[in-house]
């Protein structure tokens, strides 16, 4: 366990005017003791990332979100664990943000030197937990474990996904939470994301209480398995922590896997400055949960779309609204100014992909709505937006292959189908097995839709995806186990 340097240094002053040598020693490692569960107690979310600086460097970036009543160190212990062997280091501080709410974002940064080529886990581990969260037992003795797993290949450049949007640290009961941690890969690899268990000493599961709110099934708290969306409508107060891991795919093997962690607090009452639902790109109502709204683009060509939104009454607070998500890591980078005029804002979105950004999927964005109170309390809401850029809107045939993707290839007990149905020109999928019997078809609606399919049973070997519809459209399917 580290403590905080500057508690420690004040108590060995102290120490001069003490005369008891052995109550000093109880009061000082006390006193530290309880700064560290006093810093520890105040981290609302956190998540870890490794980005690719060179063939065999990397930047691991820690990022915490901290209440205002928390402590900000300069050096953030943490580990480095590979081939059985652990080594302690070190990141720097180097920005603190606040991001609203009275939550501070605080970044850490260090460099990793992978001298050999093996799996490398990079964890943060803190004692102990905020006792006001409901849904694990005994949160005052447990840890907070934060992780990323990466495949150090030297011939094989890669870094982890980075969730980029800022945590949703509140919401009300009864209020459709929809919220996008946003993770984006800057090497374009396919991603698939799950609910994980908060994670302790070790990294082993902590112990949810019997309540086991919000994960148990019956409180239909779920996050998308494409797109990472978290949809949840709580139906009682609390702070809950919950955790969503994301596992990163290249042409079927796992190359990395990291989660982000966060704390949740649902209150009646509070946080609710937004007037009514913000609504967004002159919509009257937004599609609900897991319909995500697709904008077509194409290669070389200007898009141009302007979204608005506002709250039902006239106010004077501050309307803020932004879309983050993938393009904004180009160096053709999207522009988007909003303006607020009385209760309702507005801006125009303009970006012109290129020719080298074609491809199957399509790029995943986050359209979010912020209003701050007279009190400066903010409430945001917020939907996910998927930009798909293909190479011509005259090849119907090549748009219509580009909107099915299979992924992990291979597969061993569970892969999913992504099926970009915007323009509704399918209307079934269909798998073969070598004899060429129908054994899994499902009815494709218009829109997105994503098909978890359980091939555990399936004998290993090739088969063949048919998508059926104006056209009929192939692929196939190689399942190992």
């Amino acid at each position: 366990m580290a403590f905080p340097n500057l508690f420690c240094h004040i108590f060995v002053i102290i120490h001069v005017n003490l005369n008891n040598m052995q109550k000093f020693f109880t009061l000082f490692l006390f006193l530290c003791a309880f700064t560290q569960v006093s810093r520890a107690s105040h981290e609302y979310a956190g998540q870890i990332t490794a980005k690719n600086i060179g063939t065999s460097s990397y930047q691991i970036k820690i990022t915490l979100w901290v209440d205002s009543m928390g402590l900000t160190i300069n050096n953030l212990p943490y580990q480095i664990q590979t081939g059985g062997a652990t080594t302690p280091e070190s990141a720097a501080l180097v920005s603190t943000t606040t991001v609203g709410n009275g939550i501070l974002e605080n970044v850490y940064l260090d460099t990793l030197l992978a001298n050999s080529a093996g799996n490398y886990k990079v964890v943060y581990s803190n004692c102990c937990r905020n006792g006001l969260i409901t849904n694990l037992t005994n949160p005052t003795m447990a840890e907070l474990y934060l992780y990323c797993d990466i495949v150090h290949n030297p011939i094989q450049v890669n870094s982890t996904p980075e969730f980029s949007n800022v945590p949703a640290f509140f919401s009300g009961v009864n209020d459709t939470l929809l919220h996008n941690p946003l993770a984006i890969d800057p090497d374009g690899d396919s991603l698939v994301f799950s609910w994980a268990n908060p994670l302790g000493a070790g990294g082993a599961p902590l112990t949810m209480s019997a309540l086991a709110y919000p994960s148990a099934p019956a409180y239909n708290f779920t996050v998308d398995p494409v797109v990472g969306e978290i949809t949840w409508i709580p139906s009682m107060t609390g702070a809950f922590a919950y955790a969503v891991k994301v596992e990163e795919y290249r042409n079927g093997v796992l190359l990395s896997t990291s989660a982000r962690e966060a704390t949740v607090t649902i209150c009646v009452g509070c946080k609710t400055a937004m007037a009514s639902e913000f609504q967004f790109y002159n919509k009257s109502s937004w599609p609900q949960p897991v319909k995500h709204y697709q904008f077509e683009t194409y290669a070389n060509t200007p898009f141009n779309m302007t979204f608005s939104g506002g709250v039902s009454t006239i106010n004077t607070n501050t309307l803020k609204m932004k879309i983050i998500g993938e393009q904004n890591q180009f160096a053709n980078a999207p522009v988007f100014a909003p303006t607020q005029t009385g209760s309702t804002i507005s801006g125009n979105y303009s970006w012109t992909p290129t020719s080298s950004q074609i491809r199957n999927r399509p790029y995943l964005n986050v359209i979010l709505g912020t209003e701050q109170s007279a009190t400066n309390e903010t409430r945001t809401k917020e939907h996910t937006l998927l930009f798909k850029v293909n190479a011509t809107p005259s090849r119907l045939d090549d748009l219509e292959n580009a909107q099915v993707n299979v992924y992990p290839v291979p597969g061993n007990t569970m892969f999913y189908v992504d099926v970009q149905n915007i323009q509704h020109q399918l209307n079934s999928i269909e798998i073969l097995n070598a004899y060429g019997q129908v054994i899994y078809s499902a009815k494709i609606e218009h829109g997105v839709h994503v098909f978890q399919i359980d091939c555990s049973s399936w004998a290993s070997g090739t088969y063949i995806l048919k998508t059926k519809g104006e056209s009929v459209l192939t692929k196939k399917l190689n399942i190992q186990h």
